[in-house]
């Protein structure tokens, strides 16, 4: 049998080999007489059709899946559109164009050969409504009990059946892990060796940086076993990483990248346990890119609402927007991230969750995660205003820019934000503006 990938499709779990991917042009080609070739026109890319086979069997201990190839044909009769949670694509929506069934009644084996077809996601009612933050610690919590499932698979393939005696032990949070597997083999006192060795590395990492009490790391229950201990001790440190560079987060972009690169080199120094650290680290970074566009949106929102306030006061005096939150005036307001800082940033924490796909396919958190962030993203872009390059053909002050094209006059600080501009007392040349 081929190496099999968990997916889902519609709640019904699948063990999966994927048979073909298929990416299409749609090109026209504009012929004409006594002309050879063509004039070319690319209309886009055609819908991807992705084909794979999902295998059903039964063994006559715990894997009992045959039955459940016959309700994956009766629900797939229908006509409604389906979500495919793939092992490499993540979540993709839209339709099952065929199957094929072969199945063994007296064997207990089927096989479904599926050609399913993506569609364009359709924009819901409550997307936009999303909060991008919770949706990013449930995709965490998810993510834990993911990467403990990773490790222990990892302790299984060093161990073989030795393993099990190993993984399902309660430890003492006080003691050493080697000193409380003294009935083990001796190479499993090696393997257990490296991994205190691990553990012992990742808590003296930044250990002047205290994790907050009420942080979501703090909160969240590890076990007591060793794949707990493990990532508890992980996460703590990956924490501390975010703490390390909290004083770039009135910068996002530049805090996304920076604290991707800190988790780069931890990783290059975890040595055989590499993999487990860039999982975490990516993991960690989309809860924290997540943080930040939370934040973004949150201010947004305030500064929307502060540039509909009248600027002057009935005599005339110039009334400065309320910062966000606190409702003391403030004539520095901070700013929101740009739409080339939202990409910048987004492209960063993507492929750093990419890496970690590469490395753990069975997590379906980390594709969840990628996912939640490029819908926020996207769905910013479309609700953000487009900017619109003008030319001024006199020097004048920004805010009277401000005005002329339809603006509030506390748009000023925003327009200051995406221009290059010395004096904006004094604006001339090409300027950017907010298109009303």
């Amino acid at each position: 049998m081929p190496d099999l990938y968990p997916a889902e499709l519609d709640g019904f779990a699948l063990e999966i080999e994927t048979i073909d991917d298929a990416f299409e042009k749609a090109i026209v080609r504009h012929e004409y007489p006594f002309k050879d070739g063509a004039l070319l026109e690319d209309m886009g890319q055609k819908a991807r059709v992705v084909k794979f086979r999902c295998y059903f069997w039964d063994d006559g201990a715990d894997h009992e899946t045959y039955d459940t190839h016959q309700e994956l044909v009766d629900h797939l009769a229908s006509l409604e559109i389906s979500e495919l949670v793939h092992p490499k694509y993540g979540p993709l929506r839209g339709c099952v164009e065929s199957m094929s069934v072969r199945h063994d009644e007296r064997q207990r084996t089927a096989e479904i050969d599926i050609t399913f077809v993506h569609g364009l996601i359709e924009d819901g009612g409550d997307t936009s409504h999303t909060d991008v933050e919770a949706v990013a610690e449930e995709a965490y919590n998810d993510g834990i009990e993911d990467q403990k499932r990773e490790f222990a698979d990892d302790v299984r393939d060093a161990l073989g059946p030795e393993a099990s005696g190993i993984l399902d032990r309660v430890l003492d949070p006080a003691l050493g892990i080697v000193e409380q597997f003294q009935d083990v083999s001796t190479k499993a006192r090696n393997y257990l060796k490296t991994v205190e060795t691990y553990v012992g590395t990742m808590q003296a990492t930044l250990n002047t940086i205290a994790n907050p009490a009420n942080s979501l790391v703090s909160t969240i229950n590890y076990g007591t076993n060793l794949p707990g201990r493990v990532i508890g001790s992980l996460s703590r440190v990956v924490e501390r990483y975010a703490l390390l560079y909290d004083t770039l987060r009135s910068a996002p972009a530049r805090f996304v990248d920076s604290m991707t690169f800190g988790l780069k080199g931890l990783a290059n120094a975890s040595g055989k346990f590499s993999k487990t650290t860039t999982i975490a680290a990516a993991s960690h970074t989309a809860l924290q890119t997540a943080y930040c566009y939370k934040a973004d949106e949150t201010l947004r929102v305030a500064q929307k609402k502060n540039e509909g306030v009248r600027a002057f006061d009935v005599l005339g005096n110039y009334t400065a927007p309320a910062a966000a939150g606190t409702g003391v005036s403030s004539l520095a307001p901070e700013t929101t991230m740009t739409v080339n800082e939202l990409e910048s940033s987004l492209a960063v924490v993507r492929a750093s969750l990419q890496e970690a796909v590469e490395l753990s396919r069975q997590s379906t958190s980390l594709k969840q995660q990628a996912l939640q962030l490029q819908i926020h993203v996207s769905n910013i872009k479309l609700e953000r205003e487009k900017i619109i390059r003008i030319l001024l053909d006199n020097p004048m002050p920004l805010h009277l820019v401000c005005l002329r094209y339809g603006l509030p006059y506390n748009a000023a600080e925003r327009l200051l934000t995406i221009n290059a501009i010395r004096n904006p007392n004094c604006a001339s040349g090409e300027v950017g503006v907010y298109a009303s």
